[in-house]
């Protein structure tokens, strides 16, 4: 009888996915933004002009507990693979435009996967997943078309990409894998959505489409048109902080551009839109209530916006919220299910979760590994259920930090961090904002917790970070002022 019951519902979520003009599969639009913080949207901070995400988010199903990795290129990578960064080596800082690495090409990633099923895949935007090597970038990795810069962040009208030191400094543009100068003095947010645009209205329909489009909004430089900002602040002097929520609103603006050409060609109804943050925000405040910003592993860092938005899912399924767990790892799994994949799929971190979000079921997911990270000092957190426990620093470093300066002055193993009282044990049910420490209280939760990560550390399955050293060669004053691939080599 459960069974029968299960097959009903399959078949109320599948039917109307299918019904209609036009019977297949999915169009998919996965929209990314950079260091969107839980507090930068209207449906946390009604101060928030962002419309069309909030008409977008509440059409469809907004995941309040939604978790990525604490910084930029980690969360790419669980995106693109499935995979838990600590389980491929990319758990660790967000590639520095000269390492000399990326996320290694033995994984095969989303869009590859999408290609065997049919899809049309597309990128536009942000990578970050590495350049040294050509077998590292997009156009390589099963994107059948690139618009977008390789690198961490570039200035939004001069597309200029430079390291914290002023050291590397180059152009970084691309078309496919030529240089462009499309959009000379553009801001990257419009800039990136008219190229969204032309992707959609030059499709051919009765093909699956997969756009990845991954803006650099609202990531470092605050940059942005005034007349976003003057939104609020009308008057004297722009302030950092209406800047920066200007950006937000450009953002806005940028995903209205997208969904409006979808609607015009005629393909909303048949695309599943899912947005997201990488990370947590950058500045404390843009986290609110949550503690911590970008680059830890409090919920500040690693607890990000998302939502899903779908003509075709049931009615009585959308407009509403969710608390079930959701990790970025989830998305792979999540988005191949929805395309029809039927191979199986192993070594997965990931769960499929479109039956919770579609229909309503319960999450399958009742744990998640927020990181193990034993690169500079030693960084683990877990949590299972209500339970979250951090084992060692809740901060991250740099990677420009001397390796030998952090050996003496951090704890380096867990025996190391535990014998320094380095342990955090929170009930996220009724403490969210991580303001109770109760790891000397509650030492039964702590002990189960504790079992956990050792057996995930003593499981042979965490793989060391891949940080090599930093290469001269990497400066794009080589290669004619371009950051530019042909420097490494892949692995």
């Amino acid at each position: 009888m459960a069974n029968l019951k299960h097959l009903a519902l399959l078949v109320l979520v599948v039917a109307p996915c299918i019904s209609g003009r036009r019977r297949g599969k999915p169009h998919i639009v996965l929209i990314v933004a950079d260091d969107l913080g839980y507090n930068d949207v209207p449906w946390h901070n009604p101060t928030i002009i962002s419309p069309h995400l909030q008409d977008l988010a509440k059409a469809g199903v907004i995941l309040e507990q939604n978790y990525v990795q604490t910084k930029c290129s980690p969360s790419r990578a669980a995106l693109m693979t499935g995979r838990y960064p600590f389980h491929i080596g990319r758990q660790h800082e967000s590639l520095p435009p000269q390492m000399p690495t990326g996320l290694s090409t033995k994984y095969r990633i989303l869009p590859e996967r999408l290609q065997e099923v049919g899809y049309a895949t597309h990128a536009v935007g942000k990578w970050h997943l590495g350049f040294c090597d050509w077998d590292y970038t997009p156009t390589r990795r099963g994107f059948g078309t690139f618009f977008g810069f390789y690198t961490h962040g570039a200035d939004y009208y001069e597309r200029q990409a430079t390291d914290s030191e002023g050291v590397f400094k180059g152009y970084d543009l691309r078309s496919n894998e030529s240089v462009t100068h499309e959009g000379e003095g553009e801001y990257s947010a419009q800039l990136f959505s008219r190229k969204a645009v032309e992707v959609i209205e030059s499709h051919e329909g009765k093909q699956p489409m997969f756009l990845y489009l991954a803006f650099q909004s609202i990531h470092k430089p605050i940059q942005v048109p005034d007349q976003y900002s003057r939104r609020y602040q009308p008057y004297g002097k722009l302030t950092k902080d209406s800047k920066r929520k200007g950006m937000i609103t450009a953002l806005d603006e940028a995903v209205k551009n997208v969904t409006t050409a979808l609607k015009q060609s005629k393909m909303y109804r048949d695309t599943v839109i899912i947005f997201l943050s990488d990370n947590g925000g950058a500045d404390k405040d843009a986290n609110w209530p949550l503690r911590g910003r970008k680059n830890s592993v409090w919920e500040g860092g690693t607890r990000s916006v998302a939502f899903v938005s779908y003509p075709r899912m049931p009615k009585r399924y959308r407009g509403r919220s969710t608390d079930d767990l959701f990790h970025i790892v989830d998305w792979y799994p999540t988005i191949l299910a929805l395309a029809g994949y039927s191979k199986q799929l192993t070594d997965m971190d990931g769960y499929d979760q479109w039956l919770s979000l579609a229909a309503g079921w319960p999450g399958p997911r009742t744990e998640l590994v927020y990181n193990i990270n034993t690169a500079l000092r030693f960084t683990a957190a877990i949590r299972a259920g209500k339970w979250k426990l951090i084992w060692g620093y809740p901060e991250g470093l740099r990677s420009n930090v001397p390796r030998k300066e952090t050996r003496a002055a951090f704890a380096q193993t867990l025996r190391e961090a535990r014998s320094s009282d380095l342990l955090y044990l929170f009930n996220l049910e009724t403490d969210p904002s991580e303001t109770v420490n109760l790891a000397h209280e509650n030492k039964q939760v702590m002990k189960i917790l504790m079992k956990k990560i050792r057996r995930i550390m003593k499981s042979g399955e965490v793989v060391k970070p891949d940080t090599p050293f930093l290469r001269e060669r990497s400066n794009p004053k080589y290669y004619g002022g371009y950051v530019s691939p042909g420097w490494c080599k892949a692995k």
